[in-house]
C-alpha cells in the first residue's frame, strides 16, 4: 500500500470568530488516500493556515522538508518509522509547535489507515483494550456569574454526567469571583459529582498569573473539593507548577501545549504535576500520545487528554485512553458549534455518564463529508 495524496482542509463555522477559548470554531482535516482506496482523517486543534503551511510546503533541503512530500509514495501503515522521518526532516521549522500539530494529525490519519487496511479498531494495534467504556465529563467554558455556573452545572448533572469541567471564561476575574463561581457550581452538582476547573493563563486587569498569587487562590477553593486545577499557569512555567503541586492536596493538571515525549519528560522530571493532558491532535498524534502515557506510567503520573474540537479528536482519544492504564477519564466538549456538532455521520454517544468504546475498524467514525465541504475555507 502506498499514500497518493495528503490533504492539508481547512475548516471554518463562520468569517468571523470570537476571541474566547473555543477552540472548536475552526479548524484543519487531514485527509491521506492510498493506492488501494483506503482513506484515513485526522485533525489538527491549532491555526489552522500555519498548520496547512507546513503539511502543504515545497522541501528546501534534507532537513527542512514539507510534510506532505516526505511521505509521499510511503507505506502508510509503517506509522512509527514515518513519524520519524517527518520529525528529522522537519528539523528547521519544527520540532515543537505548530509543526509537530501538524505530524499529529498526519498520524491519526495514518493511524486510521492501519486499523481499516487490518480490519481493526486502532485500540487493539495500541495494545489493547484495558476497559471497554470510559467516564466522560462534561467539558464547557466557565459563566461569568454565580447564577450562570450554577445554572450551566445543574444542566449537565440533570444530563447524566458524574464529572463536569468548567474552564476559562469567568475565571479570568478577580479571585473573589472565581471563589463565587466554584462554590456555585459545587452547590449545583452536590457532593458526588467531580469538578474539574481550568483556570487558564490569561492575565487581567484583575489577576497576575504566577506562583505566589495561585496558590492562595487555590487554597481557598480546596473546601469545594475540585477534582482537578489545570493550567493554572504559563505552560513554561514548570518552577512555578512545582510550587502548586507541593502547596496543594488538589490534583494540578496541564499539558494540553506540550509536545512529542521529550516535552513531557521536561514536564514530569521539573513540573511535578499530577495529571499530564496530551491532546492527539497536537502532542504528535496517537502513536507519540501513547509513547508519552507509557512514559507517564513510569512516574506513576495519571495521563487523560485533552481534547476539544471536532468529534475526530474526541473518538482518537478513547482509543488512547482505552489502551492506557494509567488514563480514565474522556474530555467530552459539550459546546454547540457547527464543528463539534455536524463533521461525523455520528457523535460518540455518552449514556449514564460514559462513552463505549467502538470496535470499528480504524478510529471507528464516519466523516461528513457534505459538512466538509460546507465549513472548508480553501475552494
Amino acid at each position: 500500500m502506498k499514500i497518493t495524496k495528503v490533504e492539508a482542509i481547512p475548516i471554518r463555522q463562520s468569517a468571523d470568530v470570537q476571541l474566547n477559548n473555543d477552540s472548536a470554531q475552526d479548524g484543519i482535516i487531514i485527509r491521506i488516500r492510498t493506492d488501494e482506496g483506503i482513506t484515513g482523517y485526522g485533525e489538527v486543534d491549532s491555526a489552522p493556515m500555519v498548520v496547512k503551511a507546513a503539511i502543504d510546503a515545497p522541501s528546501s533541503h534534507r532537513m527542512c522538508r514539507g510534510l506532505a512530500e516526505i511521505i509521499m509514495g510511503e507505506n502508510p501503515l509503517e506509522t512509527d518509522r514515518l513519524w520519524e522521518k517527518m520529525y528529522h526532516a522537519s528539523t528547521f521549522y519544527g520540532r515543537r509547535g505548530a509543526t509537530v500539530h501538524a505530524m499529529s494529525g498526519i498520524d491519526l490519519a495514518l493511524w486510521d489507515i492501519k486499523g481499516k487496511a487490518l480490519g481493526k479498531p486502532v485500540y487493539e494495534l495500541l495494545g489493547g483494550a484495558v476497559r471497554q467504556r470510559v467516564r466522560a465529563y462534561a467539558s464547557t467554558l466557565m459563566p461569568y456569574t454565580p447564577e450562570e455556573a450554577y445554572e450551566e452545572t445543574r444542566k449537565w448533572c440533570d444530563a447524566g454526567f458524574t464529572a463536569i469541567k468548567l474552564g476559562w471564561g469567568g475565571l479570568e476575574q478577580d479571585d473573589r469571583t472565581i471563589v463565587a463561581l466554584v462554590e456555585a457550581a459545587r452547590r449545583a452538582a452536590g457532593p458526588d459529582v467531580d469538578l474539574m476547573f481550568d483556570l487558564g493563563f490569561i492575565p487581567s486587569d484583575d489577576l497576575v498569573i504566577d506562583a505566589a498569587s495561585r496558590i492562595p487562590l487555590i487554597r481557598k477553593l480546596e473546601p469545594f473539593d475540585p477534582y482537578w486545577i489545570e493550567e493554572a499557569l504559563y505552560p513554561d512555567d514548570l518552577d512555578g507548577y512545582r510550587k502548586l503541586a507541593e502547596s496543594t492536596s488538589i490534583r494540578i493538571a496541564c499539558g494540553e501545549n506540550d509536545c512529542t515525549r521529550y516535552g513531557f519528560k521536561t514536564l514530569l522530571e521539573l513540573g511535578k504535576v499530577d495529571i499530564i493532558q496530551p491532546d492527539v491532535t497536537r502532542c504528535g498524534g496517537l502513536g507519540e500520545a501513547k509513547r508519552i502515557a507509557q512514559l507517564a506510567q513510569s512516574y506513576q503520573v495519571t495521563c487523560i487528554p485533552h481534547a476539544w474540537s471536532s468529534g475526530i479528536v474526541i473518538a482518537a482519544s478513547m482509543h488512547l485512553i482505552a489502551s492506557t492504564p494509567n488514563s480514565n477519564l474522556l474530555e467530552y466538549c459539550i459546546v454547540d458549534s457547527p464543528i463539534r456538532r455536524d463533521l461525523l455521520e455520528e457523535d460518540i454517544a455518552v449514556k449514564d455518564g460514559y462513552a463505549e468504546i467502538s470496535h470499528k475498524p480504524g478510529l471507528g467514525f464516519e466523516i461528513n463529508e457534505e459538512a466538509l465541504e460546507k465549513y472548508r475555507t480553501d475552494k
